[in-house]
């Protein structure tokens, strides 16, 4: 099966095209190949297809339209995971990625073999159709790779050019660059080869003409000059330059300078990791001219360039400008460089040097960005043959400049790496066991896997056990070093990070200060509403290392390295730090208030996701409002919370956020009081404790009847009768069933009255009401299915099985469970969907498959005991039936291999497992 993007979507099986019917399934399809072999989720997909408006039934439509692509293009190849979509197909599927082949082969072959090369991108060319990606046109998300397909198209027709110029194939060369320039005049490379051909024809008038012409597009349009290229090339044509002919090896070569410096010398210090850095720097020196490490001070950007130039295959010169503070002997120094000591500017260097296969390594180059723009593209211009790599804590932003950041080593591995083999080096006796490789680990991850960071930290060693080193980072004189040959700018982090401040204007410094009050990601929206109007600000503090933007994010989101936040933090002052974190907190509190609303509705996973993203900041604002600032507002949030720590399993930390605010805040209004107890009986539930959760909801009751919301009161009464049912109360649970019910209409909340309706159908069921208890759970997952409340149709659908299963209805009992999983599993609701597969295990075995029955217990033991959740605990009545009737049906051997197959087994590995069942 082929897949063609290169012009109007196309899938061609067996010589014939697939219908895939109209533009929406085709912008779905569009959109999963432009990450193939990617899982691309659901929100992505809608945003392909309907941009950032989509209407109410999206996500319905989206699904029809998935199932219709399953079907045409066969499950194996649109594959279905819990994250999202993926096509499984391999790269020469793709035209687009055969396309991009040949041309790299044109590239490669151009020297040795120009036929090959034009056979290759002649090949390549005819795969188009029409524009790139049409069908996702109006994708704000396709346009980087739509402006970079139809980039490297223009590039290939290029190649196309030198490769007939090679084959001294000059007419057909002037036809196609002549082609080339009318398509994109202002296009200089095409140009260029126009003029080549024309003078190689013997039409040197022609070629200048066409120079001229250039120079008055530009100057008109852009008030522009053309480039330095351009204009070498119509004075090399003017005089007739021998190296213009067909024939540049029989040329006499410009003088080369006798000697050029070597490689920088290589620190004894060993290099760890940065495989993958090296490579893909190697890379883009071999494509571009100019490139620029970046990244903030001490992340290793220095050794990193030392390493990337030691196996390129070129002289290699170095300019240190660290010590430089006058920007008038930047041109000498740069002279000095390429190894000369009489000629001290630039012209001097062209001479000597001509087209030698050069690279320049310009280090430190942050605080003389602007003298570094007005000099390297002159540098650029004089020496052909010169690639230039710089480092530098912010990009030159200039034409031509490749930024490539330079992240932090990950701290669990290779940072790991790092500290411990600079702290052979100081403390050679010391052998770092188990316990000692667990605190070396936290460390690493506090200062971010910052190289210089780490390598202060593990010099600490001499004096500091791994213990009193990680409770000292707080510290900034912590990190220091007393070594002889490290830099003064790297012998203290603080005194890193403040050679990168110092160069920040007033704006950027208040807002890296204001910043540092996020403990997690955090988007503009969130920054403006904490540090004001910092678009422009934020900008630069982004271009200066200082905070990073998350790739893949729509919206962007930005982080700040933990070493950065605490090294921010300290520029502001007690009134300006309470300010801003009284700002943030009221943004995260209005952010829980909406979240504990939506995830009770259609659009539950993604404020799951979006509190998952957020967490780290909510658990800061939490800490800040308890800690005596504004606990009724902490209390207030952590109700708000209650039911993210329910859905995702988070029992410990709820209880305890939950119970921090009830003490913290006696006097709270009583419906948060009372949501938050309710809170604190739910999530007791799930931690098997009846006793404890139903002492809160009494109390949660009480005071939602004197002042609480409808709300809170009819979800008080639901979880009071779910206890009253747990304990065996049936009766009392029947009539307080009856009034959760009634409080729920009244409420007029949608999403209440299905909690209520499950109760009452599991009261019904216990008391053996086959018929009221069916009733009460068809309307639960009726309602729940209208309002979006996928929960508690899946809630009811497992509530549903078990008693189908004390009917003795065993295969209907696996058929609502195989839909309950899916749902809570769909829903993200990792207790529930733990529930449901452990009642799946038993339904498994009561149909005829305890084997995989015991497969699935063994997961959820073991994925359960990473939440504190228990099955068993949790549902004390049904729980051990459940696991009886699997071991009942296979001996103890087989019992115990199948279990453990199932503890070896990820989340992810489960769900396999079930669909393939």
């Amino acid at each position: 099966m082929e897949f063609r993007i290169l012009g109007p979507l196309e899938v061609v099986a067996a010589g014939r095209a697939v219908p895939l019917g109209g533009p929406k399934p085709r912008a779905v399809l569009a959109t999963l190949l432009l990450d193939a072999d990617q899982v691309v989720s659901v929100d992505r997909l809608i945003d392909g297809v309907w941009g950032e408006d989509p209407p109410p039934s999206a996500t319905n439509a989206l699904q029809t339209y998935l199932s219709r692509l399953r079907r045409v293009l066969g499950p194996e190849t649109l594959e279905r995971h819990h994250r999202g979509y993926r096509i499984a197909i391999c790269a020469r599927q793709i035209d687009a990625q055969r396309f991009e082949q040949g041309v790299a082969l044109g590239r490669e072959t151009l020297t040795a073999d120009p036929a090959v090369t034009l056979h290759s991108v002649d090949a390549a060319l005819t795969l188009w159709r029409g524009p790139a990606l049409m069908d996702l046109a109006d994708d704000p998300a396709a346009q980087a790779e739509i402006t970079r397909l139809t980039e490297l198209r223009q590039v290939a027709a290029e190649l196309r050019v030198d490769a007939l110029l090679a084959l001294d194939r000059t007419a057909e060369a002037v036809a196609a660059a002549s082609a080339l320039v009318a398509e994109h005049p202002l296009r200089e490379g095409s140009r260029a080869r126009l003029m080549l051909s024309l003078y190689r024809e013997g039409r040197q008038t022609e070629a200048l003409a066409t120079y001229h012409e250039a120079r008055t597009l530009l100057a008109d349009e852009f008030g522009l000059d053309p480039g330095g290229e351009l204009a070498t090339l119509a004075h090399s044509i003017l005089r007739q330059a021998p190296h213009l002919d067909p024939a540049p090896a029989a040329l006499p070569q410009p003088p080369q300078p006798p000697m050029l410096p070597q490689p920088p010398p290589v620190p004894a210090d060993r290099f760890l990791g940065r495989d993958v850095e090296v490579a893909e720097v190697r890379a883009l020196l071999r494509d571009h001219r100019l490139v620029t490490l970046v990244g903030p001070g001490g992340s290793g950007k220095s050794r990193l360039a030392v390493e990337v130039c030691r196996g390129l295959g070129r002289d290699v010169c170095v300019a240190e400008l660290a010590g430089l503070a006058d920007d008038t002997l930047l041109e000498p120094t740069l002279a000095q460089a390429f190894g000369l000591a009489v000629s001290t500017d630039l012209a001097g260097v062209a001479a000597a040097v001509g087209n030698r296969r050069t690279v320049l390594l310009v280090d430190n180059g942050e605080h003389l960005v602007d003298a570094l723009a007005r000099v390297v593209p002159r540098l650029l211009t004089g020496l052909p043959g010169l690639r230039i790599l710089v480092t530098s804590r912010v990009p030159l932003s200039i034409g031509g400049e490749r930024r490539h950041p330079v992240p932090p080593l990950p701290a669990a591995t290779t940072a790991v790496e790092l500290f411990l083999d600079r702290a052979a080096a100081v403390t050679p006796e010391w052998h770092c066991d188990a316990a000692d490789r667990t605190v070396v680990t936290r460390i690493c991850e506090r200062l971010d896997g910052l190289p210089l960071a780490v390598e202060l930290a593990a010099g600490q060693l001499v004096a500091l056990a791994p213990a009193q080193i990680l409770e000292r980072l707080d510290d900034p004189a912590a990190l220091r070093t007393v070594r002889r040959d490290v830099p003064a700018r790297h012998r203290s982090l603080d005194t890193a990070i403040d050679a990168t401040y110092r160069l920040l204007d007033q704006p950027q410094q208040e807002a890296f200060a204001r910043l540092s009050v996020f403990a997690g990601t955090f988007d503009l929206d969130a920054a403006e509403r904490v540090a004001g109007d910092v678009l422009t600000p934020l900008t630069g503090l982004i271009s200066a290392s200082l905070v990073t933007t998350l790739p893949g994010t729509s919206p962007r989101r930005y982080r700040m390295l933990q070493t950065l936040r605490q090294y921010a933090g300290r520029r502001l002052g007690d009134d300006e730090r309470r300010a801003v974190r009284r700002r943030h907190l009221a943004r995260i509190a209005e952010l829980t208030a909406t979240a504990d609303r939506e995830l009770r509705g259609p659009h539950a996973r993604r404020w799951l996701r979006t509190l998952a993203t957020e967490q780290d900041d909510t658990r800061a604002a939490l800490a800040f409002a308890l800690g005596g600032e504004d606990p009724a507002t902490g209390l207030r949030l952590a109700a708000d919370l209650a039911w993210f720590w329910y859905r995702t399993g988070h029992i410990t930390e709820g209880l305890r956020w939950l119970r921090a605010g009830l003490d913290a805040a006696p006097d709270a209004p009583g419906d948060d009081r009372a949501r938050a107890l309710t809170g604190i009986a739910c999530l007791q539930y799930l931690a098997g404790d009846v006793a404890a959760g139903t002492e809160a909801i009494l109390v949660a009751l009480e005071i939602a009847r004197a002042a609480g919301r409808p709300t809170t009161l009819a979800r008080a009464s639901a979880y009071l009768t779910l206890s009253l049912g747990l304990r065996g109360q049936l009766e009392e649970g029947a009539k307080m069933g009856e009034e959760a019910r009634q409080q729920a209409i009244a409420s007029g909340a949608d999403w209440v009255l299905p909690e209520a309706l499950i109760s009452i159908g599991l009261i019904a069921g216990a008391s053996g009401d086959a018929e009221t208890a069916a009733a009460a759970l068809d309307e639960a997952i009726e309602v729940g299915t209208r309002c979006g409340f996928v929960w508690s149709a899946g809630s009811a659908r497992w509530i549903r099985a078990k008693q189908a299963l004390v009917n003795g209805e065993h295969a209907e009992a696996y058929t609502l469970t195989r839909r309950a999983t899916r749902d809570l599993d769909e829903e993200d609701d990792v207790t529930g969907w733990l529930a449901t597969t452990h009642l799946l295990a038993c339904t498994l075995a009561l149909t005829g498959r305890p084997g995989a029955g015991a497969v699935l217990l063994g997961a959820v033991d073991a994925l359960g005991g990473q939440f504190g959740y228990s099955p068993q605990r949790m549902d004390p009545l049904n729980g051990p039936r459940n696991v009886a009737a699997v071991m009942s049906r296979l001996s103890p051997a087989e019992y115990e291999e199948a279990h453990r197959r199932g503890q070896l087994m990820d989340r992810a590995a489960v769900r396999a497992y079930i669909e393939a069942l």
